[in-house]
């Protein structure tokens, strides 16, 4: 991503568009091949699935999961399975990191690989190019744990060389559990072009809180197919705790993901499920978005049952590369949606998130050239929204970019905190709105059309002090007069609208996601 957002979308740009999406339309689905089934089961062999798991990851040093790994009655489709073939397997104890390193240069399919209780220190990635790989140790350990215990296996990237990633996987049928990620390089964990991947309860961390040097994504599986990451902990990430890109279904349950710039990503995946998670003390909880260039069109994704609060850690992103999205994000955003089509939000929590709760955005915002989303079919549009059945605890919205805006790092939270400093004096607004539509999608904006993306957002509940729960913020026009040779607040102001949940035209239902929570 390399651009601001507030760029201006302009009359030129969007006629083009136009003239683009008269094109016959082709869809990225024509490459889903067999996979295309929508409700897959949730499978492999080994996630939890009966009592092991309370449904909160441990916590305690020496106290990592208590439960048996289940064997799972359902699987997903396979491209490759240890049935019928031998089974490998290796152990190691601390200390034996050249050996481990030596071995995985040589796997065989279908190896287990335990690792013991303790410290394993790296100078390098650890590199596994196989399929039927079962990675584990001896627990995750706790939070701030960087040295192995008892019943604990850390592997220790801090001396690794510069810019490798922790684990880095390409395989089918790969399963990581039981282990802490700590003081990577760059991704902790990174997963891609694989299938059939189950990542269960390990921790990524960095020692270090908000330092932009600290890796990238925790746990970060990409271009892949049939994922599960469950009951596992993300902290200190300079982008992402946990990540998932680009991939066809997605099960994120029952995670914990703090102290990270961004809690959870789902970015350019179809059918994901985001589950049970916590996203507590990150710069934005939980993020649903497509990002330009990218051929999949994400689509379909239900978050339900998330505990989204208190995400006001100053944003702490390096602002190059690919981070330089994030780092455009204003602290205190619960959870943003951006180019996203078909994402419904039911059951979860928000609260006491600075910003505001839920914002909902155009991928024009932050990338106005409509033809550079064409590689995902011009998926630039967010559409089909539907936010129901939620808690909304209040405390949200008071204190944009937990105070501190600005226009060169963060300009949207620039925009925002200063059109409410006005809204507040001038029209008793105290607050942002639980839910910030930018207004812009479907582009070019039809101003008979009050609703045209189909934003819905009813029968939550909220605290008694909310007065409109939904804003259209109009953002084309609020930045236009904003950034006039002489900027006009009044007029910024008159572009926006409120609504009071119930409050046509967001009073809309009866969207879901082609999915079935398993």
């Amino acid at each position: 991503m390399n651009r601001l957002p507030l760029s201006r979308v302009t009359r030129v740009a969007l006629v083009s568009l136009m003239s683009l999406l008269a094109i016959p339309a082709c869809s990225d689905d024509e490459n889903d091949g067999p996979f295309a089934d929508p409700n897959p089961s949730t499978g492999q062999g080994s996630p939890d699935a009966g009592a092991p798991d309370s449904g909160t990851p441990d916590s305690g040093p020496g106290t990592p999961d208590s439960g048996t790994p289940d064997s799972g009655t359902t699987v997903w489709p396979q491209e490759f399975t240890c049935e019928g073939k031998e089974a490998h397997a290796l152990t190691f104890n601390p200390g034996q990191e050249q050996q481990l390193q030596n071995a995985v240069n040589d796997l065989k399919p279908c190896t287990t690989i335990t690792l013991g209780a303790g410290t394993f220190h790296f100078d390098n990635a650890v590199t596994i190019r196989a399929d039927g790989i079962t990675f584990q140790g001896a627990g995750r350990g706790a939070q701030g744990e960087g040295t192995g215990g008892a019943a604990s296996t850390v592997l220790d990237f801090s001396a690794a060389a510069a810019n490798t990633n922790g684990l880095d996987v390409v395989g089918k049928l790969f399963t990581l559990r039981d282990v802490a990620l700590w003081n990577a390089q760059k991704d902790a964990l990174r997963v891609e072009n694989s299938s059939n991947v189950f990542i269960q309860r390990i921790r990524t961390e960095w020692e270090r809180e908000n330092q932009s040097s600290n890796g990238k994504y925790g746990i970060y599986p990409v271009k892949s197919r049939y994922v599960v990451v469950e009951d596992c902990e993300a902290y200190n990430a300079a982008d992402a705790g946990i990540y998932v890109g680009q991939t066809r279904y997605a099960i994120i349950r029952r995670n914990i993901a703090k102290k990270n710039v961004a809690g959870i990503e789902i970015e350019n995946t179809k059918f994901a499920y985001v589950e049970g998670n916590t996203a507590i003390d990150n710069t934005t909880g939980l993020v649903v978005f497509d990002l330009p260039g990218n051929p999949i069109q994400g689509t379909d994704v239900l978050v339900t049952k998330n505990t989204i609060t208190g995400n006001n850690r100053h944003n702490f992103a390096s602002d190059s590369g690919s981070s330089s999205t994030v780092s455009q994000v204003p602290a205190g955003t619960g959870t943003f949606i951006l180019a996203s089509r078909r994402v419904e939000f039911v059951g979860n929590t928000w609260g006491n998130n600075n910003t505001v709760d839920i914002a909902v955005l155009s991928g024009l915002a932050i990338e106005p050239n409509p033809v550079l989303w064409s590689a995902g079919f011009f998926n630039f549009s967010t559409s089909d929204v539907y936010v129901h059945h939620n808690t909304f605890l209040g405390g949200s919205g008071e204190s944009v970019d937990s105070g501190t805006p600005s226009l060169a790092e963060r300009p949207l939270g620039f925009l925002i905190a200063n059109l409410y400093a006005y809204g507040k004096a001038a029209a008793g607004v105290d607050r942002v709105e639980h839910v910030l539509w930018d207004g812009i999608d479907p582009a070019p904006r039809n101003e008979s059309v009050a609703n045209g993306m189909n934003l819905c957002f009813t029968n939550n509940t909220l605290p008694a002090t909310t007065k409109a729960a939904v804003v259209d913020l109009d953002l084309e026009a609020v930045q236009k007069k904003l950034m006039a040779a002489t900027p006009d607040i009044v007029g910024a102001w008159g572009e926006t609208r409120r609504y009071n949940q119930g409050a046509t035209p967001f009073n809309c239902t009866g969207f879901r996601p082609a999915l079935k929570l398993p």
